[in-house]
């Protein structure tokens, strides 16, 4: 079982994913439309449809942080699920927690951008767009500013400064559209790489600080993201 790999992930890890899928053993991938967290009862239903039609049995590594508890509930089944042990997908493409929460901690109220993030059509000028079609433009522009009125900044995620540069007009855009200050950032696929890794081992091992792995017939809880932090000691 451990040479049947699977991916199923948000379409967020697409673009970040795909570089590091070169030469892999994957018996299947498939990424996930963005669109499943602004629907957030259809998103475990149509995850676990997901799961449960991926064959044959093997290890399945699930794309998604805890994302809201939008995966609360999901069951593995017949296979072994591997999950960054992530509130969402920013901490992971940071390439740690501990980074993640140090920039968090110093820069509080900060909206995170990423190319797949942008590529995805979530972000908050396609959603003014959609909602201005739909119900005018003097409410959808209501609406952004209730949804995003704790942001300070806007900070895009990058892998290298190619893609940094490639990404900016659009986050830059973002931006000026919300009122707040821009600032970048260079990522890491490190933790990817980690969690990839996990799938290929002869035994993918125990939860650990960033990975959850669930056997199978288990079930994904919201205590298996808690953590403590280590200069705090309260959960986070």
């Amino acid at each position: 079982m451990s040479g049947v790999v699977h991916i199923l992930g948000c379409q967020m890890f697409e673009s970040a994913l795909s570089p590091l899928l070169s030469g892999a053993a994957l018996t299947s991938c498939r990424f996930m439309e963005y669109g499943l967290h602004a629907l957030s009862q259809q998103m475990a239903p149509q995850l676990q449809a997901a799961i449960d039609a991926t064959e044959p049995p093997g290890r399945l590594l699930l794309g998604y942080g805890l994302c809201g508890n939008g995966i609360v509930g999901l069951e593995s089944r017949k296979h072994t699920l591997i999950i960054p042990r992530a509130d969402d997908c920013i901490a992971t493409l940071m390439g740690s927690y501990e980074t993640f929460l140090a920039d968090f901690r110093q820069h509080p109220g900060t909206y995170y951008l990423s190319r797949g993030w942008l590529e995805s059509g979530y972000h908050p000028i396609a959603q003014y767009r959609l909602w201005s079609a739909q119900c005018g433009e003097a409410r959808a522009r209501r609406v952004i500013e209730q949804m995003y009125a704790n942001y300070r900044r806007v900070v895009l995620v990058g892998f290298t400064d190619e893609e940094l540069d490639e990404c900016r007009p659009a986050a830059l855009e973002t931006a000026h559209f919300l009122g707040l200050t821009y600032a970048e950032r260079l990522g890491s696929t490190a933790w990817l790489q980690r969690w990839l890794e996990r799938a290929t081992r002869p035994t993918p091992g125990e939860s650990d600080e960033e990975c959850i792995v669930i056997p199978p017939g288990g079930t994904v809880r919201q205590d298996m993201f808690i953590r403590l932090s280590k200069t705090c000691a309260q959960p986070i």
